[in-house]
This record gives structure tokens, C-alpha cells and sequence, in this order.
């Protein structure tokens, strides 16, 4: 008997010290944060590259634990759903432009008013980028029921491209007949110019343009060459800096307050540490399309600051009415003037 307890103590105490020598219980792996991210536009598009960046800059930072699913190309929604969609939770992350988000906030499409027009990029990015631009996101917060993790994206100026006549002065758009995007404010703006507006869905563009429908267009210089638009007959293109496009960043709410606190810092800060490379690469690829739309024979003519703010002068006057018929934010039209100058 006394050989057997001798041996159940050896056994306690080879049990006690290697309960000692090894770990304590198993932490149990950290929960992994698996979110979609739906876009319209293609892979090589600026707006996709810096998601890219984006998405792998936070699977570093979270050490795997948030895994985006990034869908490009109108795979899931496109722009002009996919805000309906963040809200029921069916997709976590968008990032649309920021005059799709017009019609569930038009605080978004501040910048698209006649006081924007030609304005110099860095007067329109500090103003983005600073309580402006905080008070937008914001409102489009409160509005829409979403999470905007901080500073937009950039896609680049509208500029206008003609068929057969070349803009140089302000009176060159008299009789003109030009496609715009959509949205009352650049329908005010081309009509305060002299010209005719006409809302054509981009798709149909080179059509209009090949059968006269149309004597031009609004749209970014990498959107015009991208498309070809100099085989559709745009000969012509002037810097009129209509308005700056940006994308906004958006998150399902529910998804977004599921997250630990710690998570929703590293998504931010990796956020905005890409912001700043996107708009890097949007500006280069808009330098690159113009060389290749001059090495396709289209002539540019760019307006100094001056002459731009004489035009913009001219159009002014439309955006009292604008900003009542739109029933924009007055807090907010005071703080962007207050930037601006005004």
C-alpha cells in the first residue's frame, strides 16, 4: 500500500509541475472581421487602385483580423444603388462619388457649385480636408445612417471637350450644345455659360457625338480618353476646371459599431494614409491621359486662375437660387465661402 501512495505522489507531482512548465488555457483565436467592398469601376481604374493599397495595408496593420472582399466592376452594385444597399447591410463598404450621394444628401455635392468652378486644386482639397469637408461627412452620416471613415478619394476634374469649335473665351459657349452628367448644378452652370445642356448617359456619348447630337461634353480628361472620344470626333479640349469629382467612403453602420474600438483605429488611420497616394495616382493618370490625347492631335487651351475666376464671376449669380432649390445646409454654404474667401 505504501508503494502504491508513493507512486500517486510521484504522479501529482509530475502533473502539478508540468501544469507549471506549460502554457496556462488556450487563448482562443481573435475574431476575424470579413466585410465586402462593392465598386462600378474597373480594376485600373484610380479609385480601384487605391483600394487595393487600402485592403492590403489593413490586412497588415489588423494582422489578418479584418479581411475585405473586394468586388469591382458593378459584380455586386453599381454606384447608383449601392448606398441603398450599405444601409441594409448587403454589402459593408462602398466608396461612390460624391454626386451619385446628391439625392440622400446634398451637402455631398457642395463642390459642384458655380462658386468651385475653376477653382485651383489645392484651395478645393484643403477645403475637403478640413471642417468643410468633416461637417459633410457628418451630415451624410446622420442622413444616411452610415460610417464615413474620413477623407474622400479623388477622381479629377470635369473638364469640357468640343467637336469642332475651340473654347478660348467665355463667349465660345454661346449655342454650343454639350453633355453633362446629370444633376442640376452642372445643367445651371452650362446654361449660366451660354451653352445648351443636355443629359446623355455616358454610354451613349460617342453616338451623340458621331451623329451631332451633341457639340461636346463634360467629363474628366481620363474618362474621355479611356472611352476614345477623339475617334468619336473630339477635337478640342479646355481646362474649365467644372468641379472636382471625389469618391466618399462609406461603412455599413451595424458592421462598423460590431468592430472593437481598437479595429476601428487601425481602419481609419490605414484609411487616410491612403488617401493621399490615391490622389497621387488619380492626378498621374489624368497628366498621362492628356499626353495621349495630344499624341491623338486633340488641341488644349488652359485658362489662367484669372481668366477662370472672371468666368466663374459670370455664373455666380445662378447659385443663390441653386442653394435654395437644393435647400443646401446655410451653416454650410457660410463655412465653404468662409474657406473660399468669399
Amino acid at each position: 500500500m505504501r508503494g502504491l501512495w508513493k507512486n500517486l505522489g510521484l504522479v501529482a507531482v509530475a502533473l502539478a509541475l508540468g501544469g507549471w512548465m506549460t502554457p496556462g488555457p488556450t487563448i482562443a483565436a481573435e475574431k476575424v472581421y470579413e466585410f465586402k467592398i462593392s465598386v462600378d469601376t474597373v480594376p485600373n481604374h484610380p479609385r480601384n487602385m487605391g483600394l487595393v493599397i487600402f485592403i492590403e495595408e489593413l490586412q497588415k496593420r489588423s494582422g489578418g483580423r479584418l479581411v475585405p472582399k473586394y468586388y469591382h466592376s458593378a459584380q455586386l452594385y453599381k454606384d447608383a444603388h449601392v448606398t441603398k444597399a450599405l444601409r441594409t447591410g448587403t454589402v459593408e463598404m462602398a466608396v461612390p462619388g460624391n454626386w451619385v450621394l446628391e439625392g440622400f444628401d446634398t451637402s455631398t455635392s457642395l463642390t459642384m457649385l458655380p462658386m468651385f468652378f475653376g477653382q485651383p486644386g489645392k484651395i478645393t482639397e484643403d477645403l475637403i480636408d478640413g471642417e468643410v469637408g468633416k461637417a459633410v461627412n457628418q451630415s451624410l452620416e446622420k442622413k444616411v445612417g452610415v460610417k464615413s471613415p474620413g477623407r474622400w478619394f479623388e477622381l479629377g476634374y470635369d473638364q469640357t471637350w468640343t467637336r469642332n469649335k475651340k473654347i478660348t473665351k467665355m463667349e465660345d459657349f454661346n449655342g454650343l450644345k454639350i453633355r453633362h452628367s446629370g444633376g442640376s448644378n452642372p445643367e445651371v452652370r452650362l446654361n449660366a455659360l451660354g451653352a445648351s445642356a443636355v443629359f446623355i448617359a455616358w454610354p451613349d456619348v460617342p453616338m451623340a457625338l458621331v451623329q451631332g447630337t451633341v457639340d461636346g461634353v463634360c467629363s474628366t480628361t481620363k474618362s474621355v480618353e479611356s472611352a476614345k472620344l477623339y475617334e468619336a470626333g473630339v477635337k478640342y479640349g479646355v481646362n474649365t476646371r467644372n468641379f472636382n469629382g471625389y469618391y466618399v467612403p462609406l461603412v455599413n453602420l451595424k458592421f462598423w459599431n460590431s468592430l472593437p474600438a481598437d479595429l476601428q483605429k487601425i481602419f481609419m488611420e490605414v484609411w487616410n494614409a491612403v488617401v493621399p497616394r490615391q490622389r497621387e495616382i488619380a492626378r498621374k493618370e489624368q497628366v498621362e491621359a492628356r499626353k495621349i490625347m495630344e499624341s491623338k492631335g486633340v488641341e488644349f487651351y488652359d485658362p489662367s486662375d484669372e481668366e477662370l475666376a472672371k468666368w466663374r464671376k459670370h455664373i455666380l449669380p445662378v447659385q443663390d437660387k441653386q442653394i435654395k432649390d437644393l435647400k443646401y445646409d446655410p451653416a454650410l454654404i457660410q463655412m465653404a465661402k468662409k474657406a473660399l474667401g468669399m
